[in-house]
């Protein structure tokens, strides 16, 4: 008998598996997971590296609502982009890695050509240009 011991070594999702995974929100205001509070449409430099002792002090003062159906509530500022804290983070190396998670390109890619597709063929539950989002 022997005792197998597995590490993960990163996840590969696509953009909306990876809000679920990496515990954080991909719409709204504060949608890029790397850039966080630092969000701006304007010219800049790349926006800066969190260290994973930093990431780990955001998650530590955050109070999340127990897992399950609870009362609806917003989510606090100071919450910046975070939703829950991800399972991941419980792995002792987890916080270490450089790199935690890859962006599966062909899903990316589908999903952007087949939102492109149905905008500009004006395919019926497919387009994205409706009044909402000229209003947004």
């Amino acid at each position: 008998m022997f005792t197998l011991q597995v590490a993960v070594m990163w996840s590969v999702n696509d953009f909306p598996a990876y809000a679920m995974i990496f515990g954080g929100s991909t719409k709204g205001y504060m949608t890029c997971p790397v850039c966080k509070e630092d969000v701006t449409s304007e010219r800049r430099l790349r926006p800066r590296e969190w260290s994973s002792d930093e990431l780990l002090e955001q998650l530590n003062r955050l109070d999340f609502a127990p897992f399950g159906k609870t009362v609806s509530r917003t989510r606090p500022s100071t919450h910046m982009n975070w939703t829950h804290r991800p399972m991941f983070f419980e792995l002792p190396y987890w916080s270490k890695l450089k790199l935690r998670h890859n962006l599966d390109v062909m899903h990316v890619e589908k999903n952007v050509f087949g939102t492109l597709a149905g905008t500009i063929l004006d395919i019926e539950g497919k387009t994205k240009d409706t009044i909402k989002a000229r209003l947004d």
